[in-house]
């Protein structure tokens, strides 16, 4: 190869070399940069299963609306009401005392006053008001004064006006809503029903026990407008009852009951067989002789 050849074969190596230079420069930042990428591709995995788990989550934990039914229903259940499928067939005294007691600790609570005895004043026209709203505006309320020796809320018919004491006996219940069935417009509550606590409740052996359900109850509501409106209260089937709710019940009462009675103590009367031994040998040799 002469001069010229070997020339023109430096000059294609000289060109060929910036060619490879650029390749491995390129080369040299692919990886940081796809690591770059497959990292940012993780996190967004990572936050959208998130997403996902939490949204999920929100859908199927329902404790805010299960507290707004508890709010509804606490001024029916705190009377153990008996179970009724037609608000028409109850008892007019409880569905005055239940629409006075949802009054009463409805938003305008704030704006009653006490009287010297220390009785909550409230309008008759809003405890109508409340009625309508938590029972159906078919509903007319028997304005009367009720109660007993212990609690009694008295109406005066001259200024349409009730006085209610605030404190109430120490048998009144609470809700737990278990669980909640919406079918269209109607939404079907299992509610437990929470005893009031005492001293043997509320501690045992040193330690705070949760309060459980003593039974459980069906209630039926019905979405109306901004308002959902109480049609009916039934019995649990028994079918259906669940396992849960056994052994809540059955705790419950295990936690009622005292402890278990102690052994018979000894009265001081025994049975001594040797004693009976003895005198049937005495007997046999006396016949003897």
């Amino acid at each position: 190869m002469g001069k010229d050849g070997t020339m023109e074969q430096s000059k294609r190596n000289r060109s060929a070399r910036p060619a490879e230079e650029l390749k491995f420069h390129k080369n040299k930042y692919a990886a940081p940069v796809g690591g770059v990428f497959i990292l940012l591709a993780l996190i967004g995995l990572i936050a959208l299963g998130a997403f996902c788990v939490q949204f999920t989550r929100s859908i199927l934990d329902n404790s805010g609306e299960k507290e707004m039914f508890e709010d509804i229903i606490t001024p029916v259940l705190m009377f153990d009401p008996v179970p009724f499928e037609k608000v028409s067939d109850t008892d007019p005294v409880f569905l005055l005392q239940s629409s006075l007691w949802s009054t009463m600790l409805g938003e305008k609570r704030d704006s009653y006053k006490f009287d010297a005895l220390g009785r909550l004043i409230v309008p008759a026209s809003d405890v109508d008001v409340t009625c309508a709203r938590l029972f159906g505006p078919d509903v007319k309320l028997q304005h009367q004064t009720f109660g007993d020796y212990e609690v009694t809320y008295v109406y005066d018919d001259s200024t349409k006006t009730y006085y209610a004491p605030v404190n109430l006996q120490a048998n009144q219940y609470m809700p737990s809503v278990e669980r909640v069935v919406k079918k269209g417009d109607v939404f079907t509550l299992t509610v437990g029903y929470i005893p009031p606590a005492n001293a043997w409740t509320q501690s045992k052996n040193g330690e705070s026990n949760e309060p459980v359900p003593v039974k459980e109850m069906i209630y039926e509501l019905v979405k109306n407008k901004k308002s959902y409106q109480l049609v009916a209260i039934r019995d649990v089937p028994k079918s259906s009852t669940s396992s849960s709710a056994q052994a809540n019940s059955e705790n419950a009462s295990a936690s009622m009951a005292p402890s278990a009675a102690p052994a018979m103590a000894d009265t001081g009367t025994s049975y001594d067989e040797t004693d009976e031994t003895e005198e049937l040998e005495e007997l046999e040799q006396s016949d003897a002789a």
